[in-house]
C-alpha cells in the first residue's frame, strides 16, 4: 500500500512538472544560447551555416520516366541530389544551340532523364569550380534547367527557358547506385506534374490535388545589437533615435541608417557607397551571397529567389518543408539585399525565425491540381499571359493566442505582372482585365 501511495505522488509531481514546463516554454522565450534585450525579451542569435550550393542550388526534382513526369520538392530528395552535384566534374562549356521551350520539352520527353529545376537564372560562374575549365566568356550566361540521361551518367544537359541557350557537355561524378537509392527509398512523396504557360515561363506543376499539412512553429526574435554589431564598423559613433509615431527604431552614423519596425519586425539597412563600376551577375550573387550567411538565420532552407536587373536587388526566400514562405501583412518569408563594388548598400531581412514545431498531429489541406487553377484564373477572366509563374507555398500568419507563435497554411500562389497573390483571392475577385 506504502509503495502504491509513493507511487501515485510521483506520477502527480512528474505531471505538475510537465504541465509546468508546457506553461513556461509558452509563456517565456528559450534561453538556449540567447541574448536578453529588456525593449525585446530573450531573442536568439544563432547563425545558420548556409552553403553556396544548398542557397543556388535546384527547390525541385523532376523525373521523366515512362512519358510520366513526377516531381520532388521534398527536402531531403533535393537536399541529396545538391549534395551528390559537388562531386560533379563538368569538362567545360562549348558554344550552345538554340531551342524552343517547345523543342526542349519534346527533347527531354523521349529520354528516362532526371532534371534539376532552379527559380531563378543562375550564372555558369557561380559554379565555376564544377568545371574543368570554364572560359570567362560563360561566367556570366545563365542556365535555369540541368538533366542528365538514366542510361547515360556521363554527359550533362543545361539549359535557360528565356534565353533558349541548351548547352551538352561531358561529365564525370554522377553516382548510379546513390540515384538508385534516393529514388527507390521508401517513404519519399512526388507529384505527377505536367509542363503548364507560356514560352519563356514554363513551370512544372501538378495533374492532381496534393495534400499538405498544416504547420505551427514557435518562434524567436533576434537582437537589435546583434545586428548593430555587425552592420556598423563602430558602435561608438551610433546615434539611436525612436521618437517617433510609427513604432520603428533608427541607428545611424555619418553614412549608414539602421530602421527596425517593432510592430513588424522588419529590419532595413542602408548605406551610401560609390558605385563607379558595375559588378558582373556573378560576383552580385557572391557578395550577395556572403551577406545572406551573416544575417539570415532562417534555420530551414533559403533559396535564391529572384534578381532584379535594374536595381540590382537580389531576392533570397524562405523555405520549409521543401516550399517557400509568403506572408501577407508583412515581408516575413524574404530577405533582399543590394550589393556595389565597396559592399553592402542595401539590406531588408526578418528578425523573427521559426525555431521549434508544436504540432504532432497533422491536419492536413487538400489543394486542387496546378493544372485546373491555371484553367480557373483564364475562366475568371486572367490573360495566360499575364501569368509569369505558379507554385505552392506555405502563408505565414501570426498566431492570436501568443506572439511566439505563427501558423503556416499550405496555398497556391500566382505571379502575376511579378507580385505573388494567392491564386484563391483572385479567384474571389472582380476577375482579370
Amino acid at each position: 500500500m506504502r509503495k502504491d501511495i509513493v507511487l501515485n505522488v510521483f506520477l502527480v509531481s512528474l505531471i505538475v512538472l510537465s504541465l509546468f514546463l508546457t506553461f513556461i516554454i509558452w509563456t517565456k522565450p528559450s534561453q538556449f544560447s540567447e541574448e536578453t534585450n529588456t525593449r525585446q525579451g530573450t531573442t536568439s542569435s544563432i547563425s545558420i551555416e548556409r552553403k553556396l550550393s544548398q542557397v543556388f542550388g535546384p527547390t525541385q526534382i523532376a523525373l521523366h520516366r515512362n512519358d510520366e513526369i513526377n516531381v520532388f520538392v521534398q527536402t531531403d530528395v533535393v537536399e541529396s541530389l545538391t549534395k551528390e552535384m559537388t562531386n560533379w566534374q563538368v569538362d567545360t562549356l562549348d558554344e550552345p544551340v538554340e531551342l524552343t521551350n517547345e523543342e526542349y520539352e519534346k527533347k527531354i520527353s523521349q529520354v528516362n532523364a532526371v532534371e534539376l529545376v532552379s527559380i531563378e537564372n543562375i550564372s555558369f560562374g557561380i559554379f565555376s569550380d564544377r568545371f574543368n575549365n570554364l572560359a570567362g566568356e560563360y561566367q556570366d550566361r545563365s542556365f535555369n534547367r540541368m538533366y542528365f540521361l538514366e542510361n547515360d551518367l556521363s554527359q550533362i544537359y543545361f539549359y535557360n527557358t528565356h534565353s533558349k541557350l541548351f548547352y551538352s557537355e561531358a561529365i564525370e561524378g554522377i553516382n548510379q547506385d546513390k540515384l538508385d537509392k534516393l529514388f527507390n527509398s521508401e517513404g519519399i512523396k512526388s507529384y505527377l506534374a505536367t509542363p503548364a504557360l507560356d514560352e519563356g515561363k514554363q513551370i512544372y506543376t501538378s495533374k492532381e490535388a496534393i495534400e499538405l499539412p498544416y504547420l505551427s512553429y514557435l518562434v524567436e526574435r533576434q537582437t537589435n545589437q546583434l545586428f548593430i554589431e555587425r552592420l556598423f564598423d563602430d558602435t561608438s559613433e551610433v546615434r539611436e533615435n525612436s521618437d517617433n509615431g510609427d513604432n520603428i527604431v533608427s541607428y545611424n552614423d555619418y553614412v549608414s541608417e539602421l530602421q527596425i519596425n517593432e510592430n513588424t519586425d522588419i529590419l532595413t539597412y542602408y548605406r551610401n557607397r560609390s558605385a563607379e563600376n558595375k559588378l558582373s551577375i556573378t560576383d552580385t550573387l557572391r557578395s550577395s551571397y556572403n551577406e545572406l550567411i551573416q544575417y539570415e538565420n532562417w534555420a530551414s532552407a533559403v533559396h535564391y529567389f529572384n534578381y532584379n536587373d535594374s536595381t540590382k536587388e537580389v531576392t533570397y526566400r524562405r523555405y520549409i518543408q521543401g516550399f517557400p514562405v509568403f506572408s501577407e501583412i508583412s515581408d516575413y518569408g524574404t530577405t533582399y539585399i543590394t550589393v556595389v563594388e565597396d559592399g553592402l548598400s542595401r539590406l531588408q531581412v526578418p528578425l523573427v525565425i521559426a525555431q521549434t514545431p508544436i504540432s504532432d498531429v497533422e491536419e492536413l489541406k487538400t489543394l486542387q491540381s496546378g493544372v485546373s487553377v491555371i484553367d480557373a484564373l483564364v475562366e475568371h477572366g486572367y490573360d495566360s499571359s499575364e501569368i509569369d509563374d505558379l507554385k505552392i507555398g506555405y502563408t505565414w500568419t501570426n498566431s492570436t493566442e501568443s506572439d511566439r507563435v505563427i501558423n503556416l497554411e499550405p496555398n497556391w500562389y500566382v505571379n502575376i505582372n511579378g507580385t505573388w497573390e494567392i491564386a484563391q483571392r483572385l479567384l474571389l475577385d472582380e476577375g482579370g482585365q
